[in-house]
């Protein structure tokens, strides 16, 4: 046996989600008492290893399938769901002893280390539904591509996050991180400007934006669990530092 994510589920891509390092409750329009009322109708689930409670959409769910733990990517698969927080120290303790309580069996014998299972399992996974996400969002056009339509969008207050490439330049990292910072919105991006044109069969894109709603909301879980996961620090907290310098 050996562990594996389950690609055999839908590819639905309207699931309503939270935001796992941003949350709504920076917008000038949410009162904190909404966003506390928000956040106790959120579903929350245990950490099968530290056991610290967390938003549903926050954690890695994992089921057995015939003896076999698997990497549940979109938390549909039928059966009792086991989760785990999408951080590797929480990954490394269930290899090491919280998946044999689930197994009743030595964890040796999946045949995989945490940092192999990671590596070929999880990011992969994460990373398709990264993707699977960007375009359905600019199939429904709820996905923003380029520095004018996204302004626009922030303008309105329609705009839910920006995403910038990873080789945009400088100066534009600081418009838009601050432009984000003053407006309480995420500013995120995990690849660089060829990837991003390349996924829409267009030249090299360096700003992009959702527009607010579910499917904003399905993707910042995805984004930050590739972040933490990945050790990639978040650009809100960059932007931070370039002001406090």
């Amino acid at each position: 046996s050996r562990m594996e994510f389950d690609g055999r589920e839908s590819l639905a891509m309207g699931t309503k989600a939270s935001w796992i390092s941003f949350e709504k409750g920076s917008f000038s329009d949410v009162t904190i008492e909404e966003k506390k009322r928000e956040d106790e109708k959120t579903p929350q689930r245990r950490c099968l290893c530290c056991r610290g409670n967390g938003k549903k959409v926050d954690l890695l769910r994992f089921v057995v399938v015939d003896g076999v733990i698997c990497f549940d990517l979109r938390k549909k698969l039928p059966g009792r769901g086991y989760y785990v927080c999408a951080q590797r120290h929480c990954i490394e303790k269930a290899f090491a002893n919280g998946f044999k309580r689930v197994l009743k069996r030595d964890p040796s014998s999946l045949g995989s280390d945490a940092e192999a299972f990671i590596a070929s399992v999880v990011l992969p996974g994460l990373r398709k539904r990264y993707t699977e996400l960007l375009q359905s969002g600019y199939a429904s056009h709820q996905l923003l591509i380029g520095s004018d339509s996204v302004e626009e969008a922030a303008k309105s207050d329609a705009l839910g996050c920006y995403i910038l490439a990873t080789d945009a330049s400088e100066s534009t990292k600081k418009k838009y991180r601050l432009n984000a910072q003053r407006k309480g919105l995420p500013c995120v991006g995990l690849f660089d400007r060829a990837f991003y044109g390349q996924l829409f069969g267009k030249s090299d894109k360096v700003v992009l934006g959702w527009l607010r709603g579910s499917l904003c909301e399905s993707f910042m879980p995805i984004e930050a669990a590739i972040r933490r996961l990945e050790g990639i620090r978040e650009d809100n907290e960059m932007a931070s530092d370039e002001g406090e310098g």
